[in-house]
């Protein structure tokens, strides 16, 4: 999956961190220059209390420096983490870490001007449940977010390395097939599932799924316009027949 946010860098401000560094550079000169007379004492005239002034100095000034080195390390660390975990958060979504919709919006605006130049169309599909609330009235929350996690991970098994699963939002899914047209997706769809069997703790009953298809035109010269005729597109007729204990009868 390409794409992927890289890890954010900090921002550079030239002017503050010239003058911190002349600062950090300037007061570990003057804590070198007072080391270096407290050593130079020590070694001149020996004493017990002179050995130990200047264990002591040594000691604070490995302290205090590594310290302040430390807090630094740190310091950049965690607003990197912090920054990645902001910046890929506007791409990922919470379920599963799948790419979101923002996510397939930047790679629709990638793939339309490619598509367009090479006559390569692709198809967008869109899975979902069905009946979703329906369901969640009368199995509750757990057995719906079960069937989410089923469908998922049919997906997940179903859809190549140069392709991509995106989470839309609720039990929406969409998955862009590259270089395919409306006709070769169907060799895709016919391995999706009618419907995935979800366990009520005593059954396994099935919750239909829907399927809407949409392959670019090569019309459409912005994103958000390519994604709404996915969503607004008459989903699929499933041909297969439901089981008697279907949630859909």
């Amino acid at each position: 999956m390409n794409g992927t946010p890289d890890e954010a860098t900090i921002p550079e401000q030239p002017g503050t961190d010239r003058r911190r560094h002349a600062i950090r550079v300037a007061v570990l000169i003057g804590w070198s220059l007072v080391m270096a007379v407290v050593i130079t004492e020590a070694i001149r005239r020996p004493s017990t209390s002179g050995t130990i002034v200047a264990v002591t100095f040594c000691a604070l000034f490995v302290l205090v420096n590594g310290n302040l080195l430390l807090m630094r390390w740190l310091g950049h660390r965690n607003w990197r983490r912090v920054s990645t975990r902001l910046h890929g958060s506007a791409y990922l979504s919470e379920f599963h870490n799948l790419p979101n919709r923002n996510y397939v919006l930047a790679e629709l605006r990638r793939e339309m001007p490619r598509a367009r130049t090479h006559n390569a169309p692709f198809v967008l599909i869109q899975l979902s449940l069905e009946n979703l609330e329906e369901v969640r009235a009368r199995r509750g929350d757990d057995f719906v977010d079960r069937s989410v996690n089923a469908l998922v991970e049919t997906l997940k098994r179903l859809t190549r390395s140069s392709d991509f699963l995106a989470h839309l939002g609720g039990p929406r899914f969409c998955v862009m097939l590259v270089e395919c047209t409306l006709e070769q997706s169907y060799i895709y769809l016919k391995r999706v599932p009618g419907v995935v069997s979800v366990s009520d703790g005593h059954n396994m009953l099935d919750v239909p799924v829907t399927a809407r298809v949409h392959q670019y035109d090569m019309e459409a010269l912005y994103a958000t316009d390519v994604l709404r005729d996915l969503e607004e597109t008459r989903p699929l007729r499933r041909r297969e027949q439901p089981r008697m204990d279907s949630l859909a009868a």
